[in-house]
């Protein structure tokens, strides 16, 4: 066998559009794309109409960058597969110089996000020029989706947005299909050549992507037919969130359509997969054998998160593999799959380097012994997630540091531990080592929480004689109550025990809220607690009961204050024993 070896080839042509103009149909004439002015109506009527309600489009010149816009969904590239060609080898076309931005809010004006959203003037909240965000100069065709009010946290609701917008980039994609090889050659405005090269000899590499897979639009679509479609797509969630292997080049085509809407600042868009840092810096390092990339899903379900864990452990061992680079979006619940994928690999002796955003929020929720090659994607000033779109996210920066502390740890040597919060100057110090004008060796960039024992209280009387009170991370509180601040809230909410669970709610972004809403008792059992008191198992309720977001980030806060500030109420209303409920 050769030392080096070309598996398959990918070509990326580009078409360059200078001006977007609405006509009678879609086609693309020289430098020109004309939209069909009928493809909103035909969107909304594809649409289930229990959910969506419109359907808009916005051309967006660079000279409008300065007018408003909901939070952005997703970025899309526009490209299609030649005729001869599928996903991940032959030749893709793409447009430039325009780019597909899906925006989304509900009737009642809710925006639909998670952790914070993006929406203002476009040219504040879009930290152009990223893998994953809007190119500087770039035409934007927005897309403008409205859903019912309630919907934006079901699942079904956001998935009905990104279907409409993909409804216009089908149109898009036959329109570029369309164009003769004379045509397309003609407006042709560059060309990027990929190859998956093996290379026997080098130490294998393994790429894991951890993506999002709790419900509501927590989740992705991998492998569509056409690049970053929904066609033929299949979700990580209804495939149960195993690992599922991709080709470099399948990875870098096209094969996610991203639906995740985590913070704006550390979500990794369709566009972002389609450019992948992480995907093109591997494919090109000649001292490494890239083998693949999988995508693991982070189930919500915490035994779901122990087998996909095992079960991506078990990849990389048949692998065979000599390190793996585990990369991840967003932060807080994630983070537990994410150091558990790290403690699966590297208890079978193989080195791993993670690569996340943490920041400011301080360490990582979670960690154990092999939570420690860990690179930061954090870039803001303040270290802080924002509503500035793809300002967290990886760039080639990231991606030659993680593999550069990747290729330190198969060869042995040390990593040094991360300082006690995140300081810039370590990353400043980790490149000029990359760039040999230090000596030292590189220094992980995330510290990791130790957990602290847990603290059992001895039961000193019979259950029958405990007054019981529930205390909740699920965001559960008083519709009258102000809903929780889903970037980063440590604060809780009274909930009083004889409340009618009629009149509570949940704000959370953390996991589809469909059954919680269509039953506060999944989430938060007052309803039940009051039986067993009827029924005399426990004496009685507390008057007051608790809920919090356990996605706040903060667990300084949550471990200082809010935990603190709520057994003391708790204290004081003679309450025997508390139970929790997660979310």
């Amino acid at each position: 066998m050769s030392d080096r070896e070309c598996l398959r080839t990918l070509a990326k042509r580009h078409y360059r559009i200078n001006r977007v103009r609405l006509a009678g149909e879609t086609r693309i004439e020289g430098d020109t794309l004309f939209l069909a002015s009928g493809l909103c109506s035909e969107a909304l009527a594809c649409s289930d109409s229990r959910i969506i309600l419109d359907v808009g489009i916005r051309i967006v010149s660079p000279a409008e960058y300065g007018t408003y816009t909901d939070t952005i969904l997703d970025v899309q590239p526009l490209a299609v597969k030649s005729r001869d060609s599928r996903l991940g080898e032959g030749i893709t076309r793409s447009l430039s110089g325009v780019v597909l931005v899906l925006c989304g809010k509900d009737e009642s004006g809710e925006q639909v996000s998670e952790a914070g959203s993006s929406q203002g003037v476009l040219s504040r909240t879009v930290r152009f020029d990223r893998p994953g965000s809007i190119d500087s100069g770039e035409i934007v065709i927005k897309v403008d989706c409205l859903l019912k009010s309630g919907e934006r946290m079901k699942r079904p609701g956001p998935l009905a947005c990104h279907k409409a917008a993909d409804y216009l980039g089908e149109q898009v994609r036959a329109a570029l299909l369309a164009l003769s090889e004379e045509d397309f050659a003609a407006g042709c405005a560059g060309e990027e050549e990929f190859c998956h090269v093996r290379r026997p000899g080098r130490p294998k590499v393994l790429l894991v992507k951890e993506v999002m897979g709790q419900g509501a639009m927590h989740e992705k679509l991998l492998l569509p037919l056409q690049p970053c479609g929904i066609t033929g797509s299949r979700s990580n969630i209804d495939m149960g969130n195993v690992p599922l292997m991709l080709s470099p080049l399948e990875a870098i085509d096209g094969g996610v359509h991203a639906l995740t809407c985590v913070g704006p600042s550390t979500k990794e868009t369709s566009r972002h997969y389609f450019r992948d840092p992480l995907v093109a810096m591997a494919l090109v390092d000649s001292e490494i054998d890239l083998c693949g990339v999988a995508f693991a899903g982070s189930p919500a379900i915490s035994q779901q998160k122990k087998m996909i864990a095992e079960r991506l452990g078990m990849l990389v061992e048949a692998l065979d593999v000599q390190g793996v680079v585990v990369a991840t979006e967003g932060y807080g619940n994630n983070h537990i799959d994410f150091a558990a994928y790290l403690e699966a690999i590297g208890k079978r002796g193989i080195p791993a380097v993670g690569v996340s955003y943490c920041g400011n929020f301080g360490p990582m929720i979670t960690g154990n012994p092999y939570t420690c090659n860990l690179v930061d994607c954090a870039k803001a000033a303040n270290g802080l997630e924002n509503s500035i779109l793809a300002d967290n996210t990886m760039v080639a920066e990231d991606a030659l540091l993680a593999l550069a502390m990747l290729k330190a740890a198969m060869r042995g040597e040390s990593v040094s531990k991360a300082p006690r919060r995140w300081d810039l100057r370590v990353r400043e110090k980790n490149l000029a080592r990359m760039r040999g004008e230090n000596q030292k060796p590189l220094q992980s960039e995330i510290p990791t929480a130790t957990p602290p024992p847990s603290v059992w209280t001895p039961v000193n009387k019979p259950l029958a004689e405990m007054k019981v009170a529930l205390v909740t991370g699920t965001g559960v509180h008083l519709k009258t109550d102000a809903r929780f601040n889903l970037v980063c809230d440590s604060t809780f909410r009274v909930i009083p025990g004889d409340a009618d669970t009629a009149d509570l709610t949940v704000s959370h972004g953390g996991y589809d809220n469909s059954d919680v809403l269509a039953d506060i008792n999944s989430m938060f059992p007052l309803d039940r607690l009051r039986e067993l008191a009827e029924e005399g198992l426990i004496a009685g309720i507390a008057p007051r009961h608790f809920g919090f977001m356990g996605g706040s980030g903060d667990l300084k806060a949550l471990a200082n204050e809010t935990g603190p500030a709520i057994a003391e109420i708790l204290k004081n209303d003679a309450v025997d024993a508390a139970i929790f409920t997660a979310g």
